[in-house]
């Protein structure tokens, strides 16, 4: 039987220690950490261009130049040279663009760019020199071979050398360029700065580039240039910790306005993926994006048979983000229709979505009662939930046990008790045999099991009980008290010794019972058993 103590171990009804959002959020940081660790956004960190990526626009000149001649491809021999012109104060335009584009081929090769060797001698700074070049006619040429050039360097693991050059400023100014290559051109560097990580990022931050981008999502002459727009700013967006939501906040309404448009699908998934960044994190930032009213656009694209995986992820994942938040914004999504589409997400061929849809149902299943009760009416998401707990690979299967362990911690005794029912509990009882499983999902899930053995209590129920056992609970249970966590094993200790405890042994003073054939309880004859001739005759003298 269970303890009077038991309160004290358990964690309880979950929304009374703990609010339903604070349950959200703790999960929501914790998987997203992870989520950008593995990169799984199908986003490039950088770029690169290669031979044939001339923008167009812009014409390769003749290779008849003093730089070279005929179809001559430079080399890093070419590079003492090539610097020589750019250093000339008597070096025409013609002369300064050709060497130029030549150190602009030399890196734009598929593999190997000889990135190295342009910074050791001493090319970068002449580069970003040319960026600001105003005293050529044809100086636009010269600018736009320079940031080419800048961003094949940048896209490798020397991007602190363009950055330490002092390029930023000058690409956030050629944003508003006239030409429309030189302004995506530039975009195109700052992005690969940007995906070098949050230090680079917040740098390009600071030279106020987001209201230069907006500038361009608003008018944007060609698709090519809302593209690489658009996936520069997904790189600002993007990164932990996240920059502040008053400097990225001005991208959400232009990024999401495209949404309706016919726009290209590389354009839509780097859009998606930035509005995934812009809502990951405090309610503030889930606020930001929810207010525009992008769910109901977002489950158009989700319905929609044409919409493809690689779109269809960053929307799970933004309409995840906002389920993570309030309760309110929590029921904007439902309300929205997700709950009818949660099974097909869940069973879904992609790896990728049946995890990003569990995590969405673990966090829906840390709201309230009516909206964990809306998500049990599902039979076949919930079905699917405990599929996806018992059979998936690792990374889906976790999702899915938070998804039950939270219906037990946050729901209601009938929640619970339908949720064993419908064969919930042995997920949840295997997630305790596993070995290097995480800490707190562990936690979450004892927590769990104690409130099922709790409502089975309370209705004179010892079969949940049994079935624990039936599934190798108790022995899971005992291995887990070698668990190195002092909260894994106290909160398995307090269980074994609330549900699974041995009674306690009688007082050894008490005097033992006689059985019917006159034996004692331990197992000793009588005096009349041992000796029972003498025992009559010597009675039958007193």
């Amino acid at each position: 039987m269970m303890s009077g103590n038991a309160t004290d171990h358990r964690k309880g009804d979950f929304k009374k220690t703990v609010s339903a959002t604070d349950g959200r959020r703790r999960r929501a940081d914790t998987t997203m950490k992870i989520r950008k660790q593995r990169k799984e956004q199908q986003l490039k960190k950088k770029r690169e261009n290669t031979n044939g990526a001339a923008m167009s626009g812009v014409v390769e000149a003749d290779n008849t130049s003093p730089a070279f001649s005929g179809n001559e491809k430079p080399t890093i021999a070419d590079l003492p040279r090539l610097k020589a012109i750019l250093l000339s104060t008597n070096a025409s335009e013609q002369d300064l663009v050709e060497a130029t584009r030549g150190f602009r081929r030399m890196l734009s090769v598929e593999k190997n760019i000889p990135a190295q060797e342009l910074i050791d001698g001493g090319v970068v700074p002449l580069l970003v020199r040319n960026l600001s070049t105003i005293s050529h006619t044809s100086s636009t040429t010269l600018i736009f071979e320079s940031a080419w050039a800048l961003t094949n360097i940048a896209s490798t693991n020397y991007t602190i050398d363009v950055v330490d050059a002092g390029c930023i400023k000058p690409l956030v100014n050629l944003l508003v360029h006239e030409d429309a290559n030189v302004r995506e051109q530039s975009a195109w560097c700052l992005g690969n700065i940007a995906g070098e990580g949050p230090d680079l990022r917040d740098q390009v931050l600071q030279e106020n580039t987001i209201e230069s981008l907006v500038m361009n999502l608003n008018s944007p002459q060609n698709m090519s240039l809302l593209e690489n727009v658009v996936w520069t700013i997904s790189n600002l967006c993007r990164g932990s910790p996240s920059p502040a939501n008053s400097i990225t906040a001005p991208v959400i309404y232009p990024l999401v306005s495209f949404l309706d448009k016919d726009i290209s699908e590389g354009a839509k998934v780097d859009i998606l993926w930035a509005l995934s960044y812009l809502s990951d994190g405090e309610e503030q930032n889930i606020e930001s994006v929810i207010a525009t009213g992008v769910t109901r656009m977002l489950m158009r694209l989700l319905g929609d048979e044409t919409t493809k995986v690689r779109c269809k992820t960053p929307i799970v994942r933004i309409l995840g983000n906002f389920v993570s938040g309030s309760d309110r914004q929590t029921e904007v999504v439902i309300e929205s229709g997700i709950l009818d589409q949660l099974a097909t997400l869940m069973g879904s061929q992609s790896k990728t979505i049946r995890k990003e849809s569990s995590w969405l149902a673990s966090n829906i299943a840390c709201g309230n009662h009516d909206q964990i009760t809306q998500l049990m009416k599902r039979k076949q998401a919930l079905k699917q939930i405990i599929i996806n707990a018992t059979e998936d690979s690792w990374e889906v299967r976790k999702e899915a046990v938070w998804a039950l362990s939270h219906i037990c911690t946050s729901g209601n005794d009938m929640h619970v008790a339908s949720l064993v029912e419908a064969g919930g509990l042995e997920p949840l009882v295997m997630v305790l045999s596993l070995k290097n499983a995480d800490t707190a999902l562990l936690v979450s899930a004892i927590d769990a099991l104690r409130k099922i053995l709790k409502v089975g209590e309370v209705n004179s129920n010892v079969i949940y009980q049994q079935r624990i056992d039936e599934y190798n609970g108790i022995e899971y249970l005992e291995e887990l008290q070698e668990h190195p966590s002092n909260t894994v094993y106290e909160k398995v200790v307090a269980l074994i010794e609330d549900y699974f405890g041995v009674a306690e042994e009688e007082d050894e003073n008490l005097a033992p019972e006689t059985n019917e054939s006159g034996t004692f309880g331990f197992g000793l004859a009588s005096p009349k058993q041992l000796f029972p001739t003498d025992y009559n005759i010597n009675m039958s003298l007193i």
